[in-house]
């Protein structure tokens, strides 16, 4: 009944780009709301601030001129009059415009002015006898115009809007005056004004969080009422290893701890996130919760994202559990066939393991003789698959996650809204801050002479670029040319090159001679934002900072600062003074919870993780920063349904349960 093919001008080629879009039905075309909507309003120049987008009247008052800038990329130019004041108009990629715009002809412009240079920047422009004053629907939809599209979405309003229910509870639209779901789809297509624009806004914003929020609660309750076994640790183990440790806990540390062994001594599962600032300390806390484990009789497994760091973790376990009765064991690609069958049948006839390694720990010969507790650190590096093949080489083990870029907390309930967070902020008394200097590419030689300083006192430095190779499209510094440069400059001195391009044999060979400090200078892209551990680096030097997100520079920094040696990071960047602007904070602060929050707000959710849940966070209106308090409202009120048994079989809230359940059946949510 409600086929795209029922729908005036859907022919088979339509459908086909229809389909491609994920619209599949007439139910989605109405479904497929703008993706925002330009205001044509006309205002006049003394209520237009400049810089902000307006409309307005104007004249043209001399013949277009096009320059084509390079392929695909023109700008229109030419003169107008606005309310007597002249102004030069550009436009870009819309050359056929010139064959209609006479001089004397009256337009109306869309765009931003500035006035000290008499400029108008224009987004659109229409002939004036052509232009309404209207609220025009955006949908961003690939290869139909948003006219097209349109005029579908209307007649499948008529036809079929009769037939959709509204499933946001009635005391909720009541609580926050949300205009009802009938209403939306009235004017949500073709909003006549400001205020109609403002009701629609609302309800899609509060809808579109409320829902997410919904699914991740819910899954959240789920996982935390799945049984597990109950794992009877010893107690004085752990406390016998807390103490032989060389130094005393902070105090997240402890309520770290406690908060992750008192998820692995209850009958239910753990799903928790442990988070923390460069060295906090979360693998000493992942240490005593793993002992934990191992002395109720379970086994461990820890994955890596890298076998750099799956390494270090070993050697570091090795060095912890050398005196007790466990058996630490690496398993990577580099075994060989014997040394491989031995760590296999360790692990699929002991007890008393814990087995560090990458994504091999899910190989199919792998059998674990008695797996109760996985951790997966770096975890946004692994896929969801990867981590729940993990998960299903035992019975309902206890999992947790760990990661070293701080999270803002907007993008944690959001992005980890289905699991328990627990954060460490506190960094040992022991941590020295590290002192950070901006210096554009024109005070080189000041950074030479700085590095030589350090070189001279047989102190070891990183150098990263964010490039390999050069690139013909970009003038960003690259590994192979600064490790030429540098192999110039420092001719007493040794330098080593890294990147992902490398053998994974000569990776090791040249961490191996920096760890023996017959490496004095590393230069490297940022395979060695985590698993290095150098306590006689101390000093970081970035080229092109500018190109790097806050969290990203704050994790390479944390490379250096690991011993009691006064540590140095020099951002080099671009001569820009907002470049400049965005990475002084860098000077001023050493906490990455407020970096990552300042990296958010400047580049949005989609740069700072990418990788999770992806499809879940593409709101069609909602924007998890700006409307970080709606999402605040959206959880709270999501596990206020769920938490009441009773809800669950009350009728006026099974229209959302029943849409509950047809998105978890097709959400893969880790």
């Amino acid at each position: 009944m409600s086929r795209l093919e029922s729908i005036k001008g859907i022919g088979p080629r339509m459908k086909d780009k229809l389909n491609r879009n994920q619209i599949y039905d007439a139910f989605d075309l109405i479904r497929r709301f703008p993706k925002r909507y330009e205001v044509y309003h006309l205002t006049t120049l003394k209520d237009a601030a400049d810089g902000a987008r307006i409309t307005i009247e104007a004249k043209v008052t001399s013949v277009p001129t096009v320059a084509y800038i390079r392929k695909n990329f023109n700008r229109l130019s030419f003169q107008v009059v606005i309310e007597g004041r002249p102004f030069k108009v550009a436009i870009f990629n819309r050359d056929y415009l010139r064959n209609i715009l006479d001089i004397g002809e009256d337009i109306v412009l869309t765009g931003s002015m500035d006035r000290t240079k008499n400029t108008f920047t224009a987004t659109t422009l229409k002939l004036k006898r052509n232009f309404k004053n209207e609220i025009e629907p955006i949908y961003n939809i690939d290869g139909i115009s948003d006219k097209q599209f349109h005029k579908f979405a209307n007649q499948a309003m008529d036809d079929y809007a009769s037939f959709i229910d509204d499933d946001l509870p009635q005391e909720l639209q009541e609580k926050y005056k949300l205009i009802p779901y009938h209403e939306l789809l009235r004017i949500v297509h073709q909003p006549h004004t400001m205020k109609e624009l403002d009701k629609i806004t609302r309800r899609i914003k509060y809808e579109e969080l409320f829902k997410f929020q919904l699914k991740m609660q819910y899954t959240r309750l789920k996982n935390r009422s799945k049984k597990s076994y109950l794992k009877a640790y010893d107690l004085q183990a752990v406390k016998d290893f807390i103490a032989s440790l060389p130094y005393e806990l902070t105090n997240d540390q402890k309520r770290a701890t406690n908060q992750i062994i008192k998820d692995i001594k209850s009958p239910y599962i753990m799903n928790r996130l442990l988070q923390g600032d460069v060295g906090s300390g979360k693998t000493v806390v992942a240490a005593i919760t793993v002992l934990a484990v191992l002395s109720s009789g379970y086994q461990v497994a820890m994955m890596a994202p890298t076998e750099i760091l799956a390494k270090q973790h070993y050697r570091t376990f090795y060095k912890w559990f050398e005196h007790l009765p466990y058996d630490v064991l690496l398993l990577t690609g580099k075994l060989t066939a014997t040394e491989r069958s031995e760590i296999l049948d360790k692990v699929k006839h002991q007890d008393n393991v814990l087995l560090i390694g990458t994504h091999a720990l899910f190989s199919d010969d792998v059998h674990y003789d008695n797996l109760g507790y996985v951790i997966t650190d770096e975890q946004h590096r692994f896929g969801v698959e990867q981590r729940k093949k993990l998960r299903e080489k035992g019975y309902q083990p206890d999992v947790l996650y760990m990661s070293a870029t701080p999270i803002p907390r907007t993008l944690a309930i959001s992005l980890f809204g289905d699991m328990d967070i627990t954060t460490i902020r506190e960094k040992p008394a022991s941590r020295q801050a590290v002192e950070t200097k901006l210096f554009s590419l024109k005070q080189m030689d000041l950074v030479y002479m700085l590095m030589e300083e350090e070189l001279r006192k047989n102190h070891q430095i990183y150098v990263v670029t964010p490039l390999i190779l050069e690139s013909e499209t970009t003038d960003l510094s690259n590994a192979q040319n600064v490790f030429r440069q540098l192999r110039n400059h420092f001719k007493d001195y040794s330098i080593g090159l890294m990147h992902s391009k490398i053998k994974q044999d000569n990776k090791e060979q040249v961490m191996k001679l920096f760890e023996e400090n017959k490496i004095n200078i590393l230069v490297s892209t940022t395979v060695i934002e985590v698993g290095v551990d150098i306590a006689n680096a101390t000093m970081m030097v970035v080229f092109d900072s500018d190109r790097f997100g806050l969290s990203q520079l704050h994790q390479l920094r944390g490379r250096i600062g690991r011993s009691t040696i006064k540590s140095y990071c020099l951002l080099l960047h671009r001569d820009d003074d907002e470049v400049k602007e965005r990475l002084e904070i860098m000077e001023t602060t050493d906490d990455g919870f407020a970096l990552s929050e300042q990296d958010l707000r400047l580049r949005g959710p989609g740069e700072f993780f990418g990788y999770r849940q992806s499809g879940d966070m593409k709101f069609e209106q909602a924007d998890i920063v700006q409307d970080a308090h709606i999402l605040e409202i959206a959880k709270q009120d999501a596990l206020d349904i769920l938490q009441q048994k009773d809800n669950y079989y009350n009728p006026k809230y099974q229209p959302l349960f029943k849409y509950l359940k047809a998105q978890l059946r097709k959400t893969n949510l880790d």
